[in-house]
């Protein structure tokens, strides 16, 4: 059978990070296609039961995963270099394309609001998804805040962060949500950083998704250690197109790993207020602009259908 990629997913780093099925699924993101993707340890057990002792390739290229574009106290591997997950990043856009109908179908997994009790939250079958139309809310308009469900590092004063939000942000032309990616799929994970200008989360995962921000995103990251160093930092020192930014948050202890697993992240409203108005200045241009080519393709569909019109009614 061809294959595209085996994968020797053994290693664990990190624990969750660097695990061996965040990696198959990482593969299996980008090639969208049945079978294309095997473990090293599957190959392996099928060769067993079928007997074989030799298993052979016409082709076979080596390679190796280095995680340290996503942990910056690491040094950067002297093969890294600018613009080296553009590639990456254009192989993502065209295997998924970002369409109205693919960001809506994507933000219904996605996007999430607090329930009646204001400690929980619901699927997005309950949430207005009409601000998840690109045509009428362009991702040049768009900030997005990554929120956890579980586990650690979970949002304690998030009312607060969104009230500070929502008063730089008060125009009617920008669209502010909340999205969790517990659950949801990677092709709807990278959808909806694909259709926000920016991206606000925790350190961690979830953050690294920002390298799929369109061009002149920025990634917000708020740091559950405020000693330890920006996960993103070599992402954007790469990424010439992407711009990054950090938050403080209220965990000062000199142990790096008591933050990661204390249970609540609480976030310095200062520290955010500061990073959100430099990004709204640097955005709100782009945002006036997609807003305006929006209206005049709009016009531009009306004009020719009142044409067809009046052409049959001749």
């Amino acid at each position: 059978n061809k294959m595209n990629f085996l994968v020797d997913n053994r290693a664990v780093v990190y624990g969750a990070n660097g695990s061996g099925d965040i990696v198959m699924n990482v593969f299996n993101f980008l090639t969208r296609r049945s079978n294309s993707v095997m473990s090293l340890q599957d190959l392996e057990t099928e060769s067993r039961q079928s007997e074989k002792h030799n298993i052979c390739f016409e082709k076979l290229v080596v390679g190796m995963l280095h995680d340290d574009l996503v942990h910056a106290h690491k040094i950067l591997n002297p093969g890294s270099e600018v613009g080296m997950i553009d590639l990456l990043r254009e192989h993502a856009k065209n295997v998924y394309p970002l369409t109205k109908e693919s960001s809506i179908a994507a933000l219904k997994d996605t996007l999430f609001e607090p329930d009646d009790n204001g400690d929980k939250e619901v699927p997005s079958k309950t949430v207005d998804l009409r601000k998840s139309d690109i045509e009428e809310y362009p991702p040049e308009c768009t900030i997005t805040f990554l929120r956890r469900k579980f586990a650690t590092r979970v949002i304690s004063n998030f009312d607060d962060v969104m009230s500070a939000t929502e008063r730089i942000f008060h125009e009617d032309k920008w669209n502010i949500r909340t999205v969790s990616f517990d659950g949801p799929s990677m092709e709807a994970q990278f959808l909806t950083v694909q259709s926000s200008m920016v991206f606000v989360s925790v350190s961690g995962t979830g953050s690294h998704l920002g390298m799929f921000l369109p061009d002149g995103g920025t990634s917000i990251e708020i740091l559950y250690n405020n000693i330890a160093a920006v996960k993103n930092k070599y992402i954007c020192e790469v990424s010439p197109n992407m711009n990054c930014l950090a938050v403080k948050s209220g965990c000062e202890d000199v142990e790096y790993w008591n933050c990661k697993k204390t249970p609540n992240t609480e976030v310095d409203i200062e520290s955010l207020k500061k990073s959100l108005e430099s990004v709204k200045i640097d955005i709100t241009d782009k945002c006036s602009a997609a807003i305006e080519s929006s209206r005049s393709k709009q016009n531009l569909h009306i004009s020719v259908s009142m044409d067809e019109v009046l052409a049959v009614s001749e």
